[in-house]
């Protein structure tokens, strides 16, 4: 049996929950659909159906690599497909990225922002007092971080900073 064939199957594929059935769909489209549009429609209708199908985490990750890979879509509309996408993981619930995933780059990019605050503090004034150190390792927030940055950059004296560091807070 050629792969063409199960094309005139398309239904039966649909409804076939062996992972190979997602890749031969893919496979189809891709040969068949040549229009961006229309290409980004059947890539979103084949994420959706990774996602109600209920392979485990590792799998939808899988699949939807070579999805993304086979069926490559112009900048302007990938752009469209991950928000799309984006919609659909939360409509469904199922993201690609776990919540704990997201908490721990989230933590991330606050530690980052962190250090940077108190990299320029130390840079502009030689050190960096306890009590400044303490207060800015607490801080759970990147807009407020970004401020605080900024104004480690452009105040005057550790005294001028201290001042703006306890309006922040």
């Amino acid at each position: 049996m050629k792969l063409l064939d199960l094309g005139r199957a398309w239904e039966a594929l649909e409804q076939d929950r062996n992972p190979f059935s997602m890749v031969v769909m893919a496979h189809l489209k891709t040969q068949e659909v040549k229009d961006g549009l229309e290409r980004k429609r059947w890539k979103l209708h084949l994420v959706r159906l990774l996602l109600e199908r209920g392979y485990d985490r590792k799998d939808i990750l899988e699949l939807f690599r070579f999805i993304d890979w086979l069926l490559a879509l112009p900048k302007g509309l990938e752009i469209e497909f991950r928000q799309e996408r984006m919609a659909l993981e939360e409509e469904k619930n199922m993201p690609y990225v776990t919540s704990g995933e997201r908490l721990a780059k989230e933590e991330g990019a606050l530690e980052d922002a962190r250090e940077m605050v108190l990299e320029a503090l130390a840079i502009r004034f030689k050190s960096v007092p306890e009590d400044i150190a303490s207060t800015i390792q607490a801080m759970d927030s990147r807009a407020v971080l970004k401020t605080v940055h900024r104004q480690a950059i452009s105040c005057r004296t550790l005294a001028a900073f201290r001042k703006t560091l306890r309006l922040s807070a």
